[in-house]
């Protein structure tokens, strides 16, 4: 019974932090930025070019490529921000070498940026290669 009492009060604890974050991250407008490199999201290769990305719902993204039928659902997290300027949305990258993966995005006037889980592809090539070089990209 103690047992069930206290994943209870961790489920009702989640939820409400989860509440929170995404009342704090929750955006009406699309981002979009030019990508001058090919990268991967989701497990799929995305040409450089101009994309989209929204908040579909407080724990997925949605990637779309402007002029093309490319996209893909991105399961995120929230993560306080104190880098940049609240000024400015962005989009984030890592990347080794020639490869680049999509790592998330926040919107300027947030207090949380978006973060993806790193994919066990990009694991192995971080374990082959060290740390990835971040990659901030300017998004309106």
């Amino acid at each position: 019974m103690r047992i069930r009492s206290i994943c209870t009060i961790a489920t009702v604890l989640a939820l409400a932090g989860a509440i929170g974050v995404s009342s704090a991250i929750a955006q009406a407008d699309d981002l979009k930025a030019t990508i001058p490199f090919d990268f991967y999201a989701a497990g799929k290769l995305f040409p450089a070019g101009t994309y989209r990305v929204s908040q579909e719902s407080p724990g997925t993204l949605r990637l779309h490529q402007d002029e093309g039928k490319k996209s893909a659902y991105l399961m995120v997290a929230a993560r306080e921000t104190a880098r940049g300027s609240k000024d400015q949305s962005w989009l984030v990258f890592h990347q080794y070498g020639n490869m680049s993966f999509f790592a998330g995005a926040y919107w300027s006037g947030s207090s949380a940026s978006l973060t993806v889980p790193v994919s066990r592809t990009e694991q192995q090539i971080a374990k082959n290669q060290g740390q990835p070089n971040p990659v901030t990209l300017a998004a309106k």
